[in-house]
C-alpha cells in the first residue's frame, strides 16, 4: 500500500432550427460573460462563492460556430460503419491498455485507451444473483492526455502524466465498498484491481468507467468506458425472452460521446483557445459526435423492431435525442431497469451518465430511406457564456432489407410472467437539502478561469460527511444555484424523481448568505424560494435511476432509496480494504490532519455531479451508509 498526502423537462428547452442571430448571441454572451465573471470573482484573493444572477436565466440556442474555441478538421459525416462491441461474460481479466485507433476514415490513427481493446471496452454480460469476479489490470503506459493533467487539484501530481492512476466503477451497480471503485483508492501501471460484482438487482443497462480522483475526466475521454448488460429471468437476452424484446443483431449499444480532434487524429480536450493547457476547464464539449468510438457513423438497419441501449457517455454535454424524420420511438427503461410500460415519445433527454433503453420500429420504411439520430438540446446559460457549440447530428440510419417480425410490448411490468410493477415512492424518513454552487478557487489563481464546483460549500476531502441508514427512503432537495445544469449520480442508492420547481436563487442567496470560508456547510432549505409549477418527471424518466438531471435555478426533489443489508448481502459501512500495491488518498490530508505513513480508514461511497470536470473539482462528496 502507498499512501500520499495531498494538500418532464419542457419541450421549449429544445429547438429545431438555428440562425446567424443565435451564433452572434452566443459569442456576445461569451465575451460579456467572461468579463463579468472576471470582475466578480476571479481576481479575488480568497475562495469565494459566485452569487447567482438576479433572475433565473433562460436556456438559449447554441451557436453553430464559436471563433474562440478549438475546432476539428472538416470531416464528412456518415461514411464509417457503426462498430458493435463484442459481448463477453462478466468474468476474468480486462486490461486497461493503450492502443491505436482511427475515429474517422479521414483522420490518422492515434493513441487511445480501452479495456482489452484500443478504445472503449467490450460489453460485459452479467446475470442477476450470480456474482461476477473481474480483474482490471493497469497497463496504460503514459497518459494519452498527459499535458492536460491539472496538478493543482487534489490527488494529482506530475506522476499522473507518465504513470497514471486508474480505478473502475460499475456505474449503477449495487456492490460492496471494496468493489465500487472508490476514487480514493487507485492503481498505477502494473497494478490490478479485483472486483466482485454481486449483481443482486434487476436487469438494467449499466456501464463501467474509470473513477480515479482528479483525472476521471481525462481517463474517460481517452477511452476508458464500456457497457454492462445485467440480465434476469425476464430480460434474458435470448430470443424467447418473456418480454418479447429484440435480441441478437437487433439489440444495439449506442455509446454517445462528443469529441474534438486535432488534424493528426488525436483528441483535443480543450474547449476555449483562451484557456491555458493543464487546467481543468470545468467542462469538455466537442464539435463531433462519436458513437461506439467512431465519428458520425452510419448504421444499416432492416425493416423490423430494434432495441437500442443508449448511453450518454460524454464528459459534460447533455443531449435531447430525437429522429430527424420526426418518427416516434418508445422508451422501455432507463438507468436501473424497465418502466411499467413503453412510453411513446419523440424526445428523450440524457445528461452525462444517464441511459435510455429504447425501441425503434423501422418496419414501415422503404429500402434506401435515410434519417439521423439528432440532438436538439439548448445550452444552459452557463454554457452559453462559454460558447458551447451546437452538435446536432449524431449518427445516420440507412434502411434496407426485411427483418423478422417484432412488436412493441403493451406492458413490461405487472402482468403474468412479468416483473412486479414499480413500487410507490413511500414516505421519506428524512429530508436533506443539497446545494450545488460555484466558487472562485484561489489555489488555482494562475488559471484563466480558476473556478471550482462544490456541494454544500464543502470540499470532497472533508470531515463533514453525510450518514444514511440502509433500508430507508430519504428525500433530497437538490438546489442548483449555478447557471449550469448538473447530472447528479449517487453510488449504491436507487433514485426516483419526485418533481422539479424553479427557485429564485438570488433571494435564496441573499436571505441565507453562504460563508466566505470554503469548508463550512451551507445548505439552507429552499422551498420558500420556489415558484411556478411543480413539474413531475417526464414519463420516460419515471423509473429507478442512479443519475438525475438537476437544471439551473431549480430545486430537484429526489427520493433516494438505500437498500437494506438483507437486500445487499453485505455491510455497506465496512471499512474498505487497502489491497497491496494500491495507492490511497488520505481522507484528511487536504486539511492537514493526515499522515503519509498512516493507513487511513475509508468507509462508504460517493455521490457527485457526473459532469466529469465538475466531479474532478470539486462537486463530489462522500457518504456513509449505516447498516
Amino acid at each position: 500500500m502507498i499512501t500520499r498526502e495531498v494538500g418532464y423537462e419542457m419541450a421549449s428547452r429544445n429547438h429545431l432550427n438555428f440562425s446567424p442571430t443565435a451564433s452572434r448571441r452566443g459569442f456576445l454572451f461569451g465575451a460579456v460573460g467572461a468579463l463579468a465573471l472576471g470582475a466578480t470573482g476571479f481576481a479575488q484573493a480568497d475562495t469565494t462563492p459566485f452569487p447567482p444572477a438576479p433572475l433565473p436565466l433562460p436556456p438559449l440556442p447554441p451557436p453553430s460556430y464559436t471563433p474562440l474555441n478549438y475546432h476539428s478538421p472538416p470531416l464528412e459525416p456518415f461514411v464509417d460503419a457503426l462498430p458493435i462491441p463484442e459481448i463477453r461474460p462478466a468474468a476474468g481479466e480486462l486490461v486497461s491498455m493503450s492502443g491505436m485507433h482511427r475515429y474517422h476514415r479521414d483522420l490518422p490513427e492515434t493513441r487511445t485507451w480501452g479495456y482489452s481493446q484500443p478504445v472503449l471496452g467490450p460489453i460485459l454480460e452479467g446475470h442477476r444473483d450470480r456474482p461476477a469476479h473481474i480483474t482490471f489490470r493497469n497497463d496504460l503506459g503514459s497518459h494519452v492526455l498527459g499535458p492536460h493533467v491539472d496538478v493543482t487539484m487534489h490527488a494529482t501530481t506530475e506522476l499522473d502524466r507518465t504513470d497514471p492512476r486508474s480505478t473502475v466503477h460499475l456505474h449503477g451497480g449495487v456492490n460492496a465498498p471494496d468493489s465500487d471503485g472508490h476514487p480514493m483508492i487507485s492503481w498505477r501501471n502494473g497494478g490490478s484491481q479485483r472486483n466482485v460484482y454481486s449483481n443482486r438487482q434487476e436487469a438494467a443497462t449499466l456501464w463501467y468507467h474509470d473513477h480515479a480522483m482528479g483525472i476521471t475526466r481525462l481517463n474517460v475521454q481517452a477511452g476508458l468506458a464500456g457497457l454492462y448488460y445485467l440480465r434476469d429471468e425476464y430480460d434474458t437476452g435470448a430470443a424467447d425472452n418473456p418480454l418479447g424484446l429484440p435480441t441478437g443483431e437487433f439489440e444495439i449499444p449506442l455509446i454517445v460521446q462528443d469529441r474534438t480532434f486535432n488534424p493528426d487524429g488525436s483528441l483535443q480536450p480543450m474547449v476555449g483557445t483562451y484557456i491555458q493547457q493543464g487546467y481543468n476547464q470545468s467542462g469538455q464539449f466537442g464539435d463531433v459526435a462519436c458513437v461506439n468510438g467512431v465519428a458520425w457513423p452510419n448504421f444499416d438497419v432492416r425493416r423490423t423492431l430494434y432495441r437500442f441501449r443508449l448511453l450518454n457517455g460524454s464528459n459534460s454535454r447533455t443531449y435531447s435525442f430525437g429522429l430527424s424524420n420526426g418518427m416516434p420511438f418508445w422508451v422501455i427503461g432507463n438507468d436501473l431497469g424497465l418502466l411499467d410500460a413503453p412510453v411513446p415519445t419523440a424526445l428523450v433527454r440524457l445528461g452525462p451518465g444517464e441511459r435510455a433503453d429504447i425501441l425503434v420500429d423501422f418496419s414501415d420504411l422503404r429500402d434506401g430511406e435515410q434519417f439521423e439520430l439528432i440532438n436538439t438540446e439548448l445550452n444552459d446559460f452557463g454554457n452559453t457564456v462559454f460558447m458551447v457549440p451546437e452538435l446536432r447530428p449524431i449518427m445516420r440510419f440507412t434502411v434496407g432489407g426485411e427483418g423478422p417480425p417484432g412488436r412493441v410490448p403493451a406492458v413490461l411490468r405487472g402482468g403474468p410472467g412479468l416483473p412486479d410493477p414499480l413500487p410507490p415512492l413511500g414516505d421519506p424518513t428524512r429530508t436533506r437539502t443539497m446545494t450545488l454552487m460555484g466558487l472562485n478557487d484561489s489555489d488555482r489563481a494562475a488559471a484563466t478561469f480558476p473556478t471550482m464546483m462544490a456541494i454544500n460549500n464543502l470540499r470532497f476531502l472533508t470531515d463533514d460527511i453525510e450518514v444514511a441508514e440502509a433500508g430507508t427512503v430519504e428525500r433530497w432537495d437538490i438546489v442548483n444555484v449555478t447557471p449550469f445544469d448538473h447530472p447528479v449520480h449517487v453510488h449504491l442508492a436507487r433514485q426516483r424523481i419526485g418533481s422539479r420547481q424553479m427557485i429564485l436563487s438570488s433571494a435564496y442567496w441573499a436571505t441565507h448568505p453562504p460563508p466566505a470560508q470554503l469548508g463550512v456547510r451551507w445548505n439552507p432549505p429552499a422551498d420558500r424560494f420556489a415558484f411556478g409549477p411543480d413539474l413531475p418527471p417526464a414519463p420516460w424518466e419515471a423509473g429507478w435511476k442512479d443519475t438525475v438531471h438537476c437544471p439551473a435555478d431549480t430545486v430537484t426533489r429526489v427520493y433516494v432509496y438505500w437498500p437494506s443489508v438483507d437486500e445487499l448481502g453485505f455491510d455497506p459501512d465496512q471499512p474498505l480494504r487497502i489491497p497491496a500495491g494500491a495507492e490511497v488518498v488520505a481522507p484528511h490530508a487536504a486539511m492537514g490532519h493526515g499522515a503519509a505513513d498512516t493507513q487511513p480508514e475509508i468507509r462508504g461511497y460517493v455521490w457527485h455531479c457526473h459532469n466529469l470536470d465538475h466531479e474532478d473539482h470539486d462537486m463530489m462528496q462522500q457518504i456513509r451508509v449505516s447498516g
